[in-house]
């Protein structure tokens, strides 16, 4: 078929299957976004500015506690009996292999702005600065090994804890409570699977289109700073304002030709090359770098890590430079990771049908933490041993060309061939970009479908347009300031409607699988499709 034909097919589709309530006042609170930051940029910048310090001084607790929280209750999930619980019914096959669904959750969580942007300069400035959690001053080693443990920590196990809160509400109501693919269904719990099409169901699926769009939007900016920074640092090409949008609208149009190839041809393939190229880079980094001194030192923070979780996980200190800094890392971490939640909460349960909530929640926790962990290793490990052994002044291109620029710096100094390693980097944005744009539209067209599983095409189009206008505008208005200031912002609804999932989920899983009150269930309830029928038997 041709893309034509395809496009005008999708257009019936659209109206056939679109939720006008929710996706007219998605697209129009978004447009009335666009328009405010363009309109007033200065005005928009200082507000943010002051909302920003606002919620991190008198709020910042919520997200602290709302992320531990969410980690408690996943891991309870995959370690005890409610793990059993099937997706699907006892008969249901996976749509896809174990290894093709971790990737995709992989790719799908970690966004373009995330690993690539974040590992190789995270470590080294928490070494230059030292995050206010671990007090006075320490050696190197152990300076190096806190550093790591920090960034680890924010990549970590936690916050995927948010995405999952969300998968396993909306993957249980799907596929045992025949409920459509929408957010709104963390409500069931309390209003019912047959009562969420009411005024406050469309009030969450639209703040979580909302939500979702803007988190995606950062991400986005993020990873086209970062192409930018690495052409102009590495090939001495400046592209300026105009051609950073003109390259926020090539990605846009590559995103258009992954949308019209479908799930398994599109969000796959791009996936699949994500993982290569990131599985290359970090064999590179093993390979030309020194293996067994970064083995060692990720062993130790991960130790750290373990020993350190949960302070870590609640530290907040009311004095000015800790506040400061947990403004620019951990509290502005929790809410990015928090505005995506809902939306891979989607994704995973479309891809999760034939699984037990015990491997949707270690897909998500162990799976990715997995592939995470050695990316810090070989990235961040390499550019704190150059550091601290003076063969490469990465702080000082830190702070001579920007955080983008580290990651390009690194692969000069430690790689044979850096241009041809930072050309995989730059491919590696713009494919965790395209992957990024592509599942987080199919997801939001899901919530704007009344949780259809299968959306127009016209309706995921509408949402990749809106993340590109919107990342224009945002780039306009300030750039990384402004972004962050507006994660921090629109991530608070969304830790709302965390807590809601959670407790909701916690009151349906007891009432329908009591492991509280009774010692023992018959094992047809926890496999059979619908949790009436096993009642029913």
């Amino acid at each position: 078929m041709s893309v034509p034909s395809q496009l005008a097919g999708g257009v019936e589709s659209f109206r056939e299957k679109s939720d006008g309530t929710v996706f007219s006042l998605s697209v129009a609170a978004l447009l009335a976004i666009i328009v405010a930051i363009v309109a007033f940029s200065d005005v928009v910048a200082s507000t943010l500015a002051a909302a920003n310090e606002f919620i991190i001084t008198n709020l910042g607790w919520l997200y602290l506690w709302v992320v531990f929280l969410s980690f408690v209750f996943v891991l309870y999930v995959m370690v005890g009996p409610w793990g059993r619980i099937k997706l699907g019914g006892p008969d249901a096959e996976p749509e896809f292999t174990f290894w093709q669904y971790l990737v995709m959750t992989f790719t799908a969580g970690l966004s373009s702005g995330g690993l690539e942007f974040w590992g190789p300069v995270e470590p080294l400035i928490h070494y230059d600065t030292r995050p206010p959690y671990f007090g006075g001053e320490v050696g190197t080693w152990a300076r190096m090994a806190d550093a790591l443990q920090y960034a680890i920590y924010h990549y970590g196990l936690s916050a995927w804890a948010t995405y999952l809160v969300f998968a396993v509400a909306i993957s249980y109501f799907v596929y045992r409570k025949d409920a459509p693919f929408r957010p709104a269904v963390i409500l069931a719990p309390f209003v019912g699977v047959d009562d969420l099409d009411g005024p406050l169901g469309k009030l969450v699926d639209t703040l979580a289109v909302v939500v979702t769009v803007s988190g995606i939007t950062v991400s986005f900016g993020l990873g086209i700073s970062q192409f930018v920074s690495g052409l102009a640092f590495k090939w001495g090409v400046g592209l300026g304002e105009a051609g950073r949008i003109g390259l926020i609208l090539l990605v846009g149009m590559l995103f258009l030709l992954s949308v019209i190839a479908g799930i398994q041809k599109g969000i796959k393939r791009f996936a699949d090359l994500n993982v290569v190229l990131l599985i290359g880079l970090m064999a590179a980094m093993f390979a030309f770098g020194q293996a067994t001194t970064l083995v060692n030192l990720t062993t130790q923070a991960l130790i750290g890590y373990a020993t350190d979780f949960v302070g870590m996980s609640l530290f907040f200190a009311p004095n000015g430079a800790a506040t400061s800094w947990l403004g620019s890392w951990t509290l502005f971490f929790w809410p990015w990771w928090l505005t995506f939640a809902p939306m891979i909460g989607v994704f995973m349960a479309r891809i999760s049908k034939g699984r037990t909530l015990r491997e949707l929640v270690f897909a998500g926790l162990f799976g990715s933490f997995a592939l995470t962990v050695p990316w810090y290793a070989a990235t961040g490990g390499s550019a704190l041993l150059l550091q601290t052994s003076g063969a490469a002044d990465l702080l000082g291109v830190y702070d001579s060309s920007g955080l983008e620029a580290v990651g390009f710096a690194l692969f000069e100094q430690l790689l044979p061939y850096p241009g041809v390693f930072s050309a995989v980097l730059l491919l590696l944005v713009v494919s965790f970009l395209i992957t990024t744009l592509d599942s987080s539209t199919l997801s939001i067209a899901m919530m704007a479908a009344n949780g259809e599983e299968s959306p127009s095409t016209i309706n995921r189009l509408v949402w990749g347009v809106m993340m590109v206008l919107l990342t224009i505008a945002l780039s306009l208005a300030g750039g990384m300031p402004v972004l962050q200031s507006f994660t921090i912002l629109v991530g608070l609804p969304t830790a709302i409607l965390c807590l809601i999932a959670m407790t909701g989920m916690l009151v349906e899983l007891e009432r329908e699988f009591p492991i509280l009150t009774e010692n023992h269930l018959e094992e047809s309830r926890w496999t059979t499709q619908q949790s009436g029928q096993a009642s029913d038997d």
